[in-house]
């Protein structure tokens, strides 16, 4: 019952947002769904791992950034977004993205990526990294090196790319020897964007020793959300930086192996190493 209420609240909320209304009408979605706001706020936590009124907030920053990717001005895409002006704006992105909206237009204009790629017991590996950190760590098994490095480049349309293997090298010998068992860590600085529960996610994982397994959601109670162990899968899905960020060591109900960015026999043979 309680997630074909949630369906139903998410329906009207994009109805809503499609129809570029600035705030949520409360007793629409309650009469959509056929219960109180109340019911339609516990059945949506439960179902999507936080309040519709973050949700909301989530969808206008989402439309903001897309907005603000394709060159709109950031006056034109606070106004089409929902947003009440630029300045309303501007704390979103900066508390969602961690950058201004000025930043996200130029998508990594000013930024430099240096990047390499290295083999490992696992598999090819593209690292890059910014002056403030690790940014990717690709493994490249399901896809070809090619690939992973577009899909980067993707992300980061506005940054200047720099093949620079001896500028990342570091980064490599500190994965190798993790990889090797002549580490028992590999924890570097990363620099990373996303948003505040996808970091709180990271930062949980990033917690895990190697040869410790949480379930998505034993990591949903460690972060205050006990309800939102489906969004912590999610945030896992999204992560860019393998190893560094060790989604690998997130598993399903009871110590079931689920989904991994790249590949579940790269996620068994990582938690295999790292059991032994």
């Amino acid at each position: 019952m309680d997630s074909s209420i949630a369906a139903t609240a998410l329906a009207e909320l994009r109805r809503q947002f499609d129809a570029e209304a600035e705030h949520p009408d409360w007793d629409a979605i309650s009469r959509a769904a056929g219960v109180s706001r109340r019911q339609v706020e516990r059945a949506f936590r439960a179902a999507h791992g936080t309040s519709p009124a973050r949700y909301w907030a989530e969808l206008k920053a989402r439309e903001a950034e897309r907005l603000l990717h394709a060159g709109a001005d950031v006056l034109s895409a606070a106004a089409r977004s929902g947003h009440s002006g630029p300045g309303r704006l501007h704390d979103a992105m900066i508390g969602r993205r961690g950058m201004t909206p000025g930043q996200i237009r130029a998508r990594g204009a000013g930024v430099s990526i240096r990047y390499g790629l290295f083999e490992s017991t696992l598999c090819t590996v593209l690292i890059a990294a910014t002056d403030r950190g690790l940014c990717a760590l690709r493994l490249c098994g399901m896809h070809s090196p090619e690939w992973c490095l577009n899909e980067l480049k993707s992300e980061w349309p506005g940054a200047e790319f720099a093949e620079d293997a001896c500028a990342v090298q570091h980064y490599a010998d500190e994965l190798a020897a993790f990889l090797e068992r002549r580490s028992d860590r590999f924890l570097p600085d990363i620099d990373v964007e996303g948003t505040p529960f996808q970091r709180e996610v990271w930062a949980e994982l990033r917690k895990l020793p190697p040869g410790e397994t949480a379930t998505y959601s034993e990591i949903a109670h460690r972060i205050g959300r006990p309800r939102a162990a489906r969004a912590v899968g999610a945030a896992c899905a999204r992560n860019g930086i393998a190893i560094a960020i060790p989604c690998h060591r997130a598993v399903g109900k009871d110590g079931a192996l689920t989904g991994y960015r790249w590949g579940m026999e790269l996620k068994r043979k990582l938690l295999e190493a790292e059991g032994e």
